[in-house]
């Protein structure tokens, strides 16, 4: 069980670690600073990011751990 708990929290750090580095890079593309259009554009586009980010992380975790 140890082991099994290890293994998820493990994807869910590396997934957290490419998403830091997917926001910066979106950060660093989309400029929200610049007006407010693009700002809105960003947050649109992070939704979208947690969005695909927790479905893929919960798809890895159901098909490593089947019931």
């Amino acid at each position: 069980m140890k082991g099994r708990q290890l293994l998820i929290f493990l994807i869910i750090l590396l997934s957290l670690v490419g998403v830091y580095y997917a926001n910066k890079g979106l950060q660093r593309v989309i400029r929200p600073r610049d007006s407010a259009g693009r700002f809105f554009l960003y947050f649109l586009a992070n939704f979208l990011l947690v969005v695909v980010c927790i479905v893929t992380v919960v798809a890895v975790i159901v098909k490593l751990f089947p019931r």
